[in-house]
């Protein structure tokens, strides 16, 4: 009998560490060797739907770019069926993108390295939030990649915005080549997944009944946007159990304790304590719970005080409620209304997806 090829090899995930997304750098090298600062250009700032035609004004390197990442067109299908799935749960997703998939990710402690570079993240993590969920509505929503949506052009951004922090650091003395590339492929992967199969996992625990096969879908959609994110075909899993294998052998090689990881969460879990919640216990509490014991212990989240009985008596509530229907596109109107007012209130004045000039922006 021959043996199974093992998935993803420690070989293999280390080489993607040296990687970052040879698009984005090559266009990031030329930008600054012209001395193009998009963060300078009113153009570039009001530049957000797909229709929108690239100005003229752009340099050549960029403009091929962005006609570079539109040129990819996604699985019409798969991305309907994603996009649904995220209509139906959208205000969970939120819930869990902001209490489970961020602070999930600062357990990778070289990744975390790279965050806590940014001061404003530590300082203003609400603005770090309302700029992630701004993107995954962005790639979310039923029109976003239309001409009227504005997911190629987030998208686009993101990774421009990535590749200048790789651009930044690399040219630092602050970076230890030890650390891997920063904002490396193994690293863009494990954020791939914590948006896809983490999520998941959330509301699972959270009591929704998600059947092997819509979780599937959902990786899969996720799997189209870490397409045109950059990502390598070969960290894109093509079913539930690759994707689950995937992310334990990627937590096995970079979860472990960070000051830097511990710094990040503990800046997040003030955050949502200070938040007015519908909620009888504290938001970090759930975080905790979300997380699971040994990640919460990792980046040092601990609730005062334990009720693990409450979230039981939630996860068999919304069990039972995932049993009937609702209207899907109401809650996501209703839930998108309500981030679209709050982000009104927390970024008037914010360019979405900075594109970084320096470290200190």
């Amino acid at each position: 009998m021959k043996n199974k090829q093992i998935q993803y090899p420690n070989e293999q995930l280390e080489k993607f560490r040296q990687i970052g997304d040879p698009l984005a750098d090559q266009t990031v090298e030329a930008l600054f060797k012209v001395g193009f600062h998009p963060h300078q250009s009113e153009t570039y700032n009001t530049l957000q739907f797909n229709h929108q035609p690239i100005p003229e004004e752009f340099p050549e390197a960029l403009k091929q770019y962005f006609i570079k990442v539109k040129s990819y067109q996604p699985d019409a299908k798969i991305i309907e069926k994603g996009s649904v799935f995220f209509q139906e749960y959208t205000t969970e997703i939120m819930l869990c993108l902001g209490l489970l998939s961020l602070p999930y990710c600062y357990a990778a402690a070289d990744g975390a390295k790279v965050l806590s570079f940014s001061r404003r993240i530590i300082e203003n993590p609400e603005r770090r939030l309302m700029e992630t969920a701004e993107f995954v509505f962005d790639v979310s929503e039923p029109a976003a990649f239309k001409n009227e949506g504005k997911g190629f052009i987030s998208i686009a951004k993101v990774r421009l915005m990535h590749a200048a922090i790789r651009y930044h650091l690399k040219n630092s003395d602050r970076w230890e080549r030890a650390w891997g590339l920063p904002v490396n492929q193994e690293d863009m992967a494990a954020t791939n997944l914590s948006f896809s199969l983490i999520n998941i996992r959330g509301l699972r625990k959270l009591g929704f009944n998600i059947s092997p096969q819509k979780a599937k879908e959902f990786i899969l959609y996720w799997n189209e946007i870490g397409k045109l994110l950059g990502l390598d075909d070969a960290l894109l899993p093509k079913d539930n159990h690759s994707a689950f294998i995937l992310e334990k052998k990627m937590a096995e090689r970079n979860f472990r304790p960070s000051e830097e990881g511990r710094v990040l969460a503990k800046s997040l879990q003030d955050y949502v304590n200070r938040q007015e919640l519908p909620l009888k216990f504290s938001a970090d509490m759930l975080m905790e719970y979300l997380l699971g014991e040994e990640i919460s212990e990792m980046i040092g989240i601990k609730s005062s005080s334990r009720q693990a009985f409450v979230f039981d008596n939630i996860a068999n509530l919304n069990s039972f409620r995932s049993l009937f229907p609702k209207d899907k596109q109401k809650a996501f109107r209703e839930a998108k209304q309500q981030f679209q007012s709050r982000q009104a209130l927390v970024n008037s004045d914010a360019k979405p997806f900075k594109f970084l000039n320096s470290l200190q922006d």
